[in-house]
């Protein structure tokens, strides 16, 4: 039983905004790691924000299928 699919397809609009909260929360923590030198952290929250773009394109792409089109 998967949860979070169902959320993201009964509201996507939802969906998509709290991922852009999250990735802008995980850009300015990058910047605070960055700012005392934390490196390794800073790689890791990068690319977790990268993953919430990445997932919010997903899903906003999901919403514009048009139908009887396939993929």
């Amino acid at each position: 039983m998967n949860m979070v699919t169902g959320f993201g397809r009964r509201h996507p609009r939802s969906v998509i905004i709290i991922r852009v909260l999250v990735t802008a929360w995980l850009f300015g923590l990058t910047g605070i790691l960055l700012a005392y030198g934390y490196w390794g952290w800073a790689v890791l929250t990068l690319a977790g924000a990268v993953a919430n773009i990445v997932l919010a394109y997903r899903v906003w792409r999901g919403t514009k299928r048009q139908p009887g089109r396939a993929g």
